[in-house]
C-alpha cells in the first residue's frame, strides 16, 4: 500500500514537472510569435459591474469607467446585489450626472441563478449591445482598457481574455498576492500560446452576448458558487466550440485590488478554487494538471517528514521544482514588464506550497462565504 501511494506521489510529480516545462516553452513562443492585426470596429460596448458591498472601492472604479476612451458608444451596468452599504447611494450620483451609468438590481436575474451569476445575469438581461465586458467592483482600469479589449475581436473571435495584476506594496499578504496573481496570468498566457486556454478571470473579461445566448446562459452551471469564468469560458469552448483569445497589450491589463490581511486572501482563493472539482466535466486534462498540482505539492510538503531518510533526492527535487517555477517567473516578468524582486518570490514560493494545500481541502466549504 505505501509503495503504491508513493507510486501515485512520484507520478503526480513528474506530470507536474512536465506541465511547468509545457509553460516555459509557450512563454518561449511569446517571443517568436508575430502581432496580430487587430480590429477597431466595435462601434458599441456594455461594461458591467457586479457590486456587493463595495462602499469603500467602487468610487474609483466608476471614475475609471467614465474616463474610458473609447470611439464608439457606451453603457456601464452596474448591478447591485443587495447592498447593505452605502454602495447604492455612490452608484446613484454617477447614474444622475452621466447617462451612461445604470443602476440595476441583482433580482433582476434568474431565479434559477444565484451568488455572481444571477447578479451577471441581470446585468447581461438590460444591455442593449451584443459585445459585452466585464471586470469587479475593487479593480482599477487604464483608460484605453476598453479600446483595447474590443480590439482583439475579429469575425470569428467571441470571446476575450484579459489579465489582472497586482501593484506593489510593502505589505507581506500584498507581495505573496502579487506573486501568485502574476503566476497565474502567466500560467494563463502561455496555455494560449500553446492553443489550448486553460483559465480566465472575472476581473478582466469579456464576450458577445449571442455566444452567452447560444449556451443557454449560466443554467448549465447554476449549482456552483462561481463558475462565470474559467468554467464559462470552457463550457462555450465544449458546447459552441467558441474561439477565445487573450488580450495581451498593457493597455488592457486591470489592477486588481490589494489585499493587506491572510484571512481575506485565503477567503477570495477558497472562492476561486470552490468549483475545481466541477472542471471534470468540461476539461479534464485541466483538471487532471490541477490534481497534479494538488498533489506535489501535498508531496513537497508531507516528504522532508516521510522520506528524511532519502534527503539527496528530496533536495534535488526540490531545486528542480524552483528552477522551473523561477524560470517561469523571470520570463513572466520579461513579458509583462514587471518589476523582479527575487526576495518576494522566494517568500512565495515557500508559502504557496502548504498555501495550495490548504485552498484545495478547504474549498468544499467555500459556497459559505458567498461571491463578495
Amino acid at each position: 500500500m505505501f509503495d503504491l501511494l508513493l507510486f501515485f506521489l512520484y507520478v503526480n510529480i513528474y506530470l507536474y514537472t512536465f506541465v511547468l516545462l509545457l509553460f516555459i516553452i509557450g512563454l518561449l513562443r511569446n517571443f517568436f510569435s508575430k502581432d496580430n492585426v487587430l480590429s477597431n470596429d466595435i462601434d458599441s460596448v456594455s461594461v458591467i459591474v457586479c457590486v456587493k458591498n463595495e462602499e469603500l472601492v467602487i468610487h474609483s472604479l466608476l471614475r475609471d469607467l467614465k474616463k474610458q476612451k473609447f470611439k464608439g458608444e457606451l453603457e456601464f451596468i452596474i448591478v447591485d446585489d443587495n447592498s447593505n452599504d452605502d454602495s447604492k447611494k455612490i452608484i446613484n450620483q454617477f447614474v444622475s450626472t452621466d447617462s451612461r451609468f445604470k443602476y440595476v438590481s441583482s433580482d433582476l436575474g434568474s431565479k434559477s441563478l444565484s451568488f455572481k451569476k444571477k447578479a451577471l445575469d441581470a446585468g447581461i438581461k438590460v444591455s442593449k449591445n451584443n459585445y459585452l465586458i466585464f471586470t469587479d467592483s475593487g479593480c482599477s482600469l487604464n483608460k484605453n482598457w476598453i479600446q483595447s479589449i474590443m480590439s482583439n475581436y475579429s469575425n470569428d473571435v467571441n470571446f476575450v481574455v484579459g489579465l489582472s495584476f497586482v501593484n506593489s506594496s510593502s505589505n507581506l499578504v500584498s507581495k505573496f498576492q502579487k506573486i501568485d496573481l502574476l503566476m497565474l496570468m502567466i500560467s494563463t498566457l502561455s496555455s494560449f500560446n500553446l492553443n489550448y486556454p486553460l483559465a480566465s478571470t472575472g476581473q478582466n473579461i469579456s464576450y458577445k452576448k449571442n455566444l452567452f445566448k447560444s449556451v443557454n446562459g449560466f443554467s448549465k452551471i447554476s449549482n456552483l458558487l462561481m463558475g462565470d469564468d474559467s468554467i464559462f469560458m470552457h463550457l462555450c469552448l465544449k458546447y459552441n466550440k467558441a474561439k477565445v483569445v487573450v488580450s495581451s497589450s498593457p493597455d488592457s491589463f486591470v489592477n486588481s485590488k490589494i489585499i493587506f490581511k491572510w484571512k481575506d486572501f485565503f477567503f477570495q482563493r477558497l472562492r476561486w478554487a470552490g468549483d475545481g472539482t466541477e472542471m471534470w466535466k468540461f476539461n479534464k486534462p485541466f483538471f487532471i494538471i490541477m490534481l497534479a498540482t494538488f498533489f506535489s505539492n501535498l508531496f513537497f510538503l508531507i516528504s522532508p517528514f516521510v522520506y528524511y531518510n532519502s534527503m539527496k533526492f528530496l533536495i534535488i527535487i526540490f531545486c528542480l521544482k524552483f528552477i522551473l517555477e523561477f524560470t517561469i517567473y523571470c520570463l513572466g516578468v520579461f513579458l509583462f514588464n514587471s518589476r523582479f524582486v527575487f526576495l518576494d518570490f522566494i517568500f512565495w514560493f515557500i508559502i504557496q506550497i502548504p498555501y495550495v494545500v490548504l485552498v484545495v481541502i478547504m474549498s468544499p466549504f467555500s459556497r459559505r462565504l458567498g461571491w463578495r
